[in-house]
């Protein structure tokens, strides 16, 4: 039996194929992005390097899509989880003020979506708010939980900085492919 850790990542797997089957139902073109797909070995290498380079290969979203005669195009990041890592969301977000386009889909889709740029991150005080003031992460002045300040290694996860997701302010399943579209067609003035 695996580990924790190779369970989620079967997990994760299996939602993105689950997703780009239905993205490619909706009729666009997908194809598998990054690093991680094509040598695994190399980015197990970079677990621990934080150079922008490396953060750029490690956090590539899952895949990118096209739609249209002039193909059009997005990256797509399946998230088999209601948290972000604060390192990721940098990323994405780098992806997107260089102009491209990343989206975000979470498990289940019914869970929603949304563009990486504009993601519904909860504050870490809210997350933390329930918990006994002794059982608290600490949050870093921007929001984020810093589970490894504790002293303690966390029992879940590796303990890197995350937020929440609302999921109440994320879009709609039901219309990604038109507001997908529709953003891909205004950015180009079409």
């Amino acid at each position: 039996m695996g580990s924790r850790f190779e369970d989620r990542q079967n997990q994760g797997l299996r939602f993105e194929s689950e997703l780009f089957q239905a993205v490619q139902g909706m009729g666009f073109n997908i194809a598998i992005n990054g690093t991680e797909h094509t040598h695994p070995e190399f980015v197990s290498q970079l677990h621990r390097s934080t150079d922008q380079t490396s953060l750029a290969v490690r956090f590539q979203p899952d895949g990118v899509a096209s739609v249209g005669k002039i193909p059009r195009t997005f990256y797509i990041e399946a998230k088999n989880s209601k948290m972000i890592e604060k390192t990721a969301h940098q990323q994405y977000c780098k992806l997107a003020t260089l102009g491209n386009i990343v989206v975000v889909v979470f498990k289940p889709f019914s869970n929603g979506w949304c563009f990486a740029d504009s993601m519904p991150l909860i504050h870490g005080n809210e997350t933390v708010r329930p918990f006994p003031i002794d059982r608290r992460f600490p949050v870093d002045e921007d929001g984020w939980l810093c589970p490894r300040q504790v002293g303690r290694r966390p029992s879940r996860g590796s303990g890197t900085p995350y937020r929440e997701i609302d999921p109440a302010r994320l879009e709609l399943w039901a219309d990604f492919k038109s507001k997908v579209c529709s953003v891909l067609a205004g950015i180009l003035g079409t």
